[in-house]
């Protein structure tokens, strides 16, 4: 949690307003999408192939989703913003191509954070003309947090119900391992708990 959430609020530091971008809709991207709202940015798109979890994403503060099985990310991007990007975006899948997108997806003097893990092996190609217009490309790491002052911060918006953090963990039994698996898949379910039988 600390992670998608620390990227947006202690790294990128967006202005109340700002259009942020976040690409990849599991736990970590999720987190980012709340957080974002916390900072109040009017513009926050979530972009997956996950129809079930861009539906969670819309709950927690997305104002629009992209499927990227049916849409082209950038495409859209540009439409919702008037073709200038937005100032920020979140990378969260560690796919190459789509670090391109987040990187191609902003605006003039924009940041993207790249979250995401790759294999050791992985590169990204990149625009290179593109970053002569201000834009900036920065890896972040556990949300550049200091976990002892930000896991309590997290927990306080939690309790004011601005981070619920608890709508992305769904709780199942050892004999329900299959359906666990296929919930995650589904996107019904972000983190599932598999809870093992209680011995006395």
């Amino acid at each position: 949690m600390q992670t998608g959430a620390g990227a947006v609020i202690n790294a990128l530091k967006p202005s109340r307003g700002e259009s942020i971008a976040i690409f990849g809709a599991g736990s970590v991207g999720l987190s980012a999408i709340m957080a974002a709202r916390i900072a109040g940015c009017a513009t926050i798109i979530a972009i997956d192939k996950n129809a079930g979890r861009l539906g969670i994403a819309a709950e927690l503060g997305a104002t629009l989703t992209i499927n990227t099985q049916v849409e082209d990310a950038l495409a859209a991007i540009r439409a919702a913003t008037k073709g200038r990007g937005v100032h920020y975006s979140v990378e969260c899948t560690g796919v190459p191509a789509v670090l391109r997108q987040a990187v191609d997806s902003l605006r003039a003097c924009g940041v993207c954070a790249s979250l995401g893990v790759a294999g050791h092996q992985a590169e990204v190609q990149l625009h290179m003309n593109g970053f002569l217009f201000g834009k900036t490309l920065r890896g972040v790491t556990e949300g550049n947090s200091v976990p002892q002052r930000f896991i309590p911060q997290l927990i306080d918006w939690w309790r004011d119900g601005t981070f619920p953090f608890d709508r992305l963990v769904s709780y199942f039994s050892l004999a329900q391992l299959n359906e666990a698996a296929a919930a995650c898949a589904s996107g019904l379910a972000i983190k599932a708990i598999v809870q093992p039988p209680h011995t006395g």
